[in-house]
């Protein structure tokens, strides 16, 4: 009896690991093992194959943002305009008489922008692939040699308007920062953080790019997984990174700074990091934007005025110093439902789930306010990805009407502040509130520009 029950027992437990194993998570038929890539140097494999086994993951996934970096045209994807507004004007410094130099339209399902060609001719370009569709929407367009080169059109989604990108009215055909220059050339200089696994393929002149998936995939935060898809179960951690797992919190969040950042290449050659690789020291293959030597890309309180530029200030907060990554208040395999930046909570709930001097509390007693939000003030929008203010701050620090008189001439066009941008005080004259700042706070307000003089606010 006692062997039947233990039979009966071993049959149970074989179920359960059958139902509940790896192979629960599958998205199809798992693709089998293949050993003799082990003996190959790591490659992509794209993340639909990640999601053979981590099934939920992957949908959530898909969910965020992040899979829509690029998109090809069709009419699913495409945001833009292309029949009733769609035309872009501008005005011709030559002569100060606005003229159409783009018109945008769509013939069978396929996406067309007539603009200038390298000749100074009207030309039109069909579009292969969009750029984003959540702010802001820009197009690809492919020439015979391979070369994926950005138009210069830009539909922003919240004004439903074309807009000028990359100077039709600034530059000539024959400059190098013409939109078809080959110095202008995606490959070069957006490649690697719009898609997955990319490689150039550049020869004789002529590009072969290829990638394994349009977006940041899986791989592009856990690398290559060709080892991790065909190892064993009981090496499988070892073959990809986990930022999550990284005791260096530093170089974890450089997982994100890869993209949201600007600069150049260590060698000058390429817009992304081209030769990093996760898990490395982002600093030995990039070198970031700063503002003393890009002053058009920051404040001048040292807050960034561009966009993709998050992980630049996220490195000058406490939050930074303090060991707290990127993911500590994002969740990237997951959007949430009150917010579009997959916040694991909404509101000031997310704050004080740390900052638990002010968690429950009725009233913010560290601000002028009996009552507000924390991002209002801590996460100003200084920055801009379409139009003005649509990219929160993320130094954490509230930007006090001070600095606009210290750094800004009283100007809120040439340094921000917090309570300005708050739509009650839009229109409050700067020296209004900075008296009542400073009648608050005893006369103390004082802005040296270097965020020091914020901590007690």
């Amino acid at each position: 009896m006692k062997k039947i029950v233990i039979f009966g027992w071993l049959i149970a437990i074989i179920f359960v690991f059958q139902f509940y194993g790896c192979d629960q998570n599958k998205v199809g038929t798992i693709t089998p093992i293949d050993e003799t890539a082990l003996q190959q140097p790591k490659d992509y494999v794209g993340s639909t194959r990640c999601g053979e086994c981590h099934d939920k993951i992957y949908y959530n996934w898909k969910s965020t943002k992040h899979p829509y970096k690029i998109s090809e045209a069709n009419k699913k994807t495409v945001v833009g305009d292309f029949w009733t507004n769609n035309t872009l004007k501008l005005k011709d410094k030559r002569d100060d008489i606005e003229k159409v130099v783009a018109k945008m339209s769509e013939k069978d399902g396929k996406f067309y922008a007539e603009t200038y060609d390298a000749q100074g001719k009207m030309n039109q370009f069909e579009i292969i692939y969009n750029i984003g569709g959540i702010w802001k929407q820009r197009y690809l367009t492919k020439f015979p040699n391979g070369s994926l080169q950005v138009l210069p059109i830009q539909y922003n989604i919240k004004t439903r308007e074309w807009v000028d990108y990359h100077g039709l009215k600034e530059f000539t055909p024959d400059d190098s920062h013409f939109w078809s220059s080959s110095e202008r050339t995606w490959q070069k200089n957006c490649a690697k953080c719009h898609v997955t696994g990319f490689k150039m393929n550049f020869e004789d002149g002529k590009y072969e790019s290829t990638w394994a998936d349009n977006g940041a995939g899986c791989e592009g935060c856990h690398g290559p997984g060709s080892h991790h898809v065909n190892s064993p179960d009981i090496k499988k951690l070892d073959t990809v990174y986990n930022p999550a797992r990284d005791h260096d919190d530093r170089r974890a969040a450089m997982t994100c700074g890869q993209c949201h950042n600007r600069g150049k290449s260590t060698d000058g050659k390429f817009g992304y990091p081209n030769t990093y690789t996760v898990g490395d020291e982002l600093t030995f293959h990039y070198v970031s934007v700063t503002p003393e030597k890009n002053k058009n890309r920051f404040w001048p309180d040292g807050s960034s005025k561009a966009h993709h530029q998050q992980f630049l200030d996220f490195q000058k907060s406490a939050m930074s110093s303090s060991g707290m990554k990127c993911w500590s208040c994002h969740d990237p395999h997951k959007p949430f439902a009150g917010n579009s930046s997959s916040l694991r909570l909404t509101g000031n709930r997310l704050c004080e789930s740390c900052h638990t001097d002010v968690s429950g509390s009725k009233s913010l007693s560290h601000s002028l306010h009996d009552n507000g939000n924390c991002q209002g003030c801590h996460m100003p929008k200084t920055a801009k990805s379409a139009t003005t203010g649509d990219i929160a701050s993320h130094t954490f620090f509230a930007i006090p009407p001070t600095a606009t008189v210290e750094l800004g001439g009283g100007d809120t066009q040439k340094q921000p502040n917090s309570c300005n941008l708050c739509h009650y005080h839009k229109k409050t004259p700067v020296e209004d509130l900075v008296k009542e700042f400073n009648k608050v706070h005893e006369g103390k307000a004082t802005y040296d520009g270097k965020y020091t003089s914020l901590s007690k606010f």
